[in-house]
């Protein structure tokens, strides 16, 4: 991490639910679920059945250097509706390819390929995430999702069985800003009518989650379930309150 990411993302270090909080909001995927078992492995299948044979960690990587170089989701700020986060993924996977041959025809496989990941069965929870936002719900926590994502995230919500637990969702491209900026957490602040210093936001993202929750005033706490923070400076990991998974929550 470069030294000034890393000097933006400095948070007095708290407890990891401070007392006195009423809300708990969460980022979507690489915090609750994750496409199991890779986006590559799908990329490569649906291409494969449409003429393109490319490895699954050789398209994986394209896709990781793809989403860097837009920015992830947060290409789509504005309000957006399913034409044009269609239009938003088209892009996205049309440049993933550019290099890789075979495909008989794009418009049928990116069709395929945009299907499929609206589907539940891509995608896999994490193993304690039930658990976690039950034992959460029973103590009373108004409970959100601050998400950088396109609408698809609803349906995938319900049929992975977690959107019982929420009491919102604020999705980035139906609200029209990503995080970090803190115009999403300030409409899940309206959402869970609480004030900032009531809440704490849990993500997978330094800068998006918890830089972001930070500009909005929010305490943030730093999911890394693979241990990235000890590639940051002792003096940055004594600032950032981290967990490994979200039992880290309940002060498991």
């Amino acid at each position: 991490m470069a030294a000034g990411a890393a000097e933006r993302t400095r948070v007095p270090k708290t407890d990891r639910i401070p007392t006195g909080t009423q809300a708990i909001f969460f980022d979507a995927g690489g915090t609750l679920f994750r496409p199991f078992p890779s986006v590559g492995h799908y990329y490569s299948e649906v291409a494969g059945r449409h003429g393109c044979k490319v490895g699954a960690e050789e398209v994986e990587a394209a896709f990781r250097r793809v989403w860097s170089e837009h920015d992830g989701i947060g290409d789509l700020r504005s309000h957006s509706d399913e034409k044009i986060e269609k239009e938003f993924w088209r892009r996205i996977v049309t440049a993933v390819f550019k290099d890789f041959k075979g495909l008989r025809a794009f418009d049928p496989f990116f069709d395929e390929l945009h299907d499929l990941f609206a589907e539940p069965g891509v995608w896999k929870l994490y193993p304690e995430v039930e658990e976690v936002l039950q034992a959460l719900k029973e103590k009373k926590f108004i409970l959100g999702m601050v998400s950088n994502w396109d609408s698809r995230l609803l349906k995938l919500c319900e049929g992975l069985g977690i959107d019982r637990y929420f009491d919102f969702k604020v999705i980035s491209a139906v609200f029209g800003a990503a995080k970090p900026n803190p115009r999403i957490f300030e409409e899940a602040l309206k959402k869970a009518n609480v004030p900032a210093g009531s809440v704490v936001h849990v993500g997978d993202s330094l800068e998006d989650d918890v830089r972001g929750a930070h500009l909005a005033g929010i305490k943030a706490v730093w999911l890394d379930r693979s241990g990235r923070h000890k590639t940051l400076s002792k003096d940055h990991q004594d600032f950032v309150t981290v967990i490994k998974d979200l039992r880290g929550l309940l002060g498991e």
